[in-house]
């Protein structure tokens, strides 16, 4: 006759004080990162968006007659991320129609729901990693909006001169909506950020 032998509460006891003192080390340290992952991906959009507003009015004075984006004279992405180019400083670009060294094996799109969605803009990439896409509207100059404001899918995009979509550390995941993907737009005379609502886990 064979005798099944199970655990004894001690064996039960000590596997789960080892397990206690795992999770209680290691959790923390889990929080811990997704906190700064987020905290850093704040810290960028707001640098991203300063630099892009700084070198905007830099445009409007120096670039045009108008003293607008409206007439900056460019007529497609590829002209007005090399018009930025004077005031930003870019370690790659991509053209619209060739964006592959750039999303580096990232989608265009997070996913379904998402609306930052780098498809068809001219791309580049920043000295911190931040890859950026540039829509142009040539038609910004028939509208009366200035300065646009919006938060994710932008009800106003049609009226912004040029829509940048930004993500924070590159073809790094999770390429998300308001985790590491974000937008703003730039109006006749100026940029205007919202940040996106939070995602769902």
């Amino acid at each position: 006759m064979k005798i099944k032998r199970g655990f004894t509460l001690a064996e039960v006891l000590i596997t789960l004080a080892i397990i206690g003192v795992i999770a209680a080390v290691t959790i923390p340290s889990l929080i811990t990162n997704v906190d700064l992952d987020k905290k850093q991906a704040e810290a960028t959009i707001k640098k991203t968006y300063t630099t892009f507003n700084d070198a905007t009015k830099q445009i409007v004075m120096m670039e045009t007659t108008s003293h607008t984006m409206a007439s900056v004279g460019c007529a497609d992405n590829n002209c007005i991320r090399d018009l930025y180019s004077k005031y930003v400083s870019y370690v790659k670009t991509c053209n619209s129609d060739a964006q592959t060294n750039c999303l580096d094996g990232a989608p265009a799109k997070g996913n379904s729901t998402d609306n930052v969605d780098f498809t068809g803009k001219s791309l580049a990439v920043l000295a911190d990693g931040t890859l950026v896409g540039f829509s142009y509207d040539s038609t910004c100059a028939t509208t009366v909006k200035s300065v646009i404001e919006f938060e994710q899918a932008p009800v106003d995009v049609a009226k912004a001169c040029v829509t940048v979509a930004v993500d924070t550390n590159g073809a790094k995941k999770p390429n998300t909506d308001a985790r590491d993907r974000y937008q703003f737009a730039i109006g006749k005379l100026g940029v205007k950020f919202k940040a996106a609502a939070a995602a769902t886990p």
